[in-house]
């Protein structure tokens, strides 16, 4: 109760949903792993769930660390027998368990292949393809649309069947010589845990009833990020059975406003139809965001709520919006130094209006687009620091060809700070 205490009423009703499908639409900043793993403690607490009956899920390593630390914070020694884990990290293991006599020749010591090797195997399949290779199909590019395959759940076989042109199907023979490859080295991607779990699982239904009897209650942190192939393995683990009483116990956080990882599988779209394949869900939306002002949300919103493709979610902030304070300010630019040169006077009317350069921050998408930005706050003599990366201007790289140049103009001069083209 004093847990529940500290959390506002969107949260709590998240926390102390009844068992059965419950999707939480978390919008940025509401709080939603603290939800995820106070819904774990509730539980154990309340449900009278053993800890090693939860499996909680989320997709990246450094992700799974912080659950796994705020849960032994929460729980403590309670916490011991409870798997919380990468889709990834969690299939392996299962694999490495049980894959061995179940599934061809793989044994429970395959090797996981990383980017060179696939490229390596990728390569060999086209270099064995009859007749000549569409253009643009590189190794890169085939491991990209067979990982796009594998996330949709598709062996070389359907896809081929279901190839839309010629180029698809040259894929789909690549995909078939890429599979046999790995197959024969006892080696598997990373896809490949997800899509070789899915399988031996249906494959195997008295596999499937022990991990179903094992992992009563799934949490899925992020599920914005869910591709179909994880998609499916998660509804194949919660799917009802005698041991369930018919009950699944699946609860999911996410919010497809967020959702960024396209380029990876991700299907965001996978939220938005939750409720169509989990018709007796559960929906809660946290609409509280405890990290921004309210123009920064109200921005937000107004880019996304005419999106047909993601249900829009407004927030309301929990801080207190100033008086007098300014909403976003949005300039456009015809390239990058008209645009560096605007920041540059607009931190000079700041300064002008009595406001500290520490106060202030500039913000960029990637590590190149400093190079204009640092060449107009030089050239306005305001100063600067980078902060996460070393600064255009104090590169090696660069040091050292402006103080070769520096050598080049001035013979005489002794302080060049020549390092590398001496």
């Amino acid at each position: 109760m004093h847990l529940l205490s500290s959390l506002n009423p969107e949260q709590r009703a998240a926390v102390t949903a009844p068992i059965g499908p419950v999707l939480v639409r978390a919008g940025a900043g509401s709080g939603k792993t603290r939800v995820l793993t106070l819904r774990i403690a509730h539980l154990i607490d309340h449900h009278g769930a053993q800890p090693g009956q939860i499996l909680a899920l989320t997709f990246t390593n450094k992700a799974a660390k912080e659950m796994r630390e705020r849960l032994r914070t929460l729980l403590g020694s309670r916490a011991r027998g409870l798997v919380a884990g990468t889709f990834h990290a969690v299939c392996a293991r299962l694999l490495r368990e049980q894959i061995a006599g179940r599934l061809g020749h793989y044994t429970g010591d395959f090797s996981i292949y990383v980017a060179d090797e696939q490229l390596q195997l990728a390569a060999e399949a086209l270099d064995a393809a009859t007749g000549p290779a569409p253009l643009l199909i590189e190794p890169e590019e085939l491991l990209r649309r067979i990982s796009r395959a594998k996330s949709r759940m598709l062996s070389p076989r359907l896809m081929a069947r279901f190839a839309p042109d010629p180029i698809e199907r040259f894929v789909a023979g690549c995909y078939g010589r890429y599979q046999r490859a790995l197959e024969r080295a006892n080696a598997v991607d990373f896809d490949d845990l997800i899509l070789l779990t899915h399988r031996l699982l249906s494959e195997h239904p008295d596999l499937l009833e022990a991990c179903q009897q094992r992992w009563r209650h799934v949490l899925v942190d992020e599920y914005q990020d869910t591709d179909p192939s994880q998609h499916a393995l998660v509804e194949l683990l919660t799917r009802p059975g005698p041991q369930r009483d018919g009950r699944r116990s699946l609860f999911v956080v996410g919010d497809g406003m967020q959702s960024i990882y396209g380029f990876r599988n991700a299907d965001h779209s996978i939220i938005a139809r939750f409720s169509h394949d989990f018709p007796d869900a559960r929906v809660i939306e946290l609409t509280t965001n405890y990290r921004s002002r309210q123009p920064i949300l109200d921005a937000a919103y107004a880019v996304i709520r005419h999106s047909k493709a993601v249900p829009p979610m407004a927030l309301r902030a929990a801080g207190v919006t100033l008086p007098g304070e300014r909403c976003i300010l949005i300039n456009e630019a015809k390239d990058g130094r008209e645009e560096a040169e605007q920041i540059a006077r607009g931190i000079g009317e700041l300064q002008r209006q009595g406001r500290r350069l520490r106060e202030l921050a500039v913000l960029y998408r990637t590590r190149h687009m400093s190079r204009p930005i640092e060449a107009a706050l030089r050239h306005a003599r305001i100063p600067y620091s980078v902060r996460g990366s070393v600064g255009f201007y104090d590169r090696a790289v660069v040091r050292d060809a402006l103080a070769y140049l520096r050598a080049v103009n001035n013979p005489a001069d002794n302080l060049t700070g020549l390092t590398r083209w001496v």
